[in-house]
C-alpha cells in the first residue's frame, strides 16, 4: 500500500472522503465516510507513560483499515480491519498547542497505539468514528492537561 495523504494541511479539521471500493469495514453503512484522513496527529508514546508525543503524523482510516503515515510520506504503521481489535475515542484533552483534540485509540494482537487528535469540533470527529466503527464514544470523563 502506498497511500499518501493530501498535500494540505489543515490544522485542527478532519477531512472526510468518498471511497467507490466495495470492501467494507465492520459497518457498511458508514462506507461513504471513508476514507478519513487525520493530519497533524500526535502519537502518544508508551515509554514515556503518554506524557511524551511523536509529532507531524496523519492516520488515514480507510477499507483497508488504519494507517500511520509520517511527515516524509513514509508508512509507519498498518493495522488491518481483520487485526483490528479497538478502533475508538477515548475522552477529549488538549493539543500541545492548547487546542481541543481527542484522544483515538487503536489497538491491534501485537500492539496498542494512542493519539491526540486537534480539532475544530470534537463532537463531530467522535461521532465521524463512532459511526465508522460503530462504538459509541467514551462515557468517561474528559480528560484534561496533565499536571493537575
Amino acid at each position: 500500500m502506498n497511500e499518501k495523504s493530501g498535500g494540505t494541511n489543515l490544522m485542527a479539521k478532519h477531512r472526510r472522503g468518498r471511497s467507490t471500493t466495495s470492501s467494507a469495514p465492520a459497518a457498511n453503512a458508514a462506507v461513504d465516510l471513508l476514507p478519513l484522513s487525520l493530519p497533524d496527529v500526535y502519537l502518544l508514546t508508551a515509554v514515556s507513560d503518554g506524557r511524551e508525543a511523536v509529532a507531524g503524523l496523519t492516520v488515514v482510516i480507510n477499507h483497508e483499515g488504519f494507517t500511520v503515515v509520517t511527515p516524509h510520506q513514509t508508512i509507519a504503521a498498518v493495522i488491518t480491519w481483520p487485526e483490528l481489535t479497538v478502533l475508538r475515542t477515548a475522552g477529549r484533552t488538549k493539543g500541545p498547542a492548547g487546542e481541543d483534540a481527542v484522544l483515538l485509540e487503536a489497538s491491534g494482537a501485537a500492539r496498542a497505539h494512542r493519539f491526540v487528535v486537534p480539532t475544530a469540533d470534537p463532537v463531530a470527529l467522535e461521532a465521524t468514528i463512532a459511526e465508522i466503527t460503530g462504538i459509541t464514544p467514551s462515557e468517561s470523563p474528559r480528560r484534561s492537561r496533565r499536571g493537575r
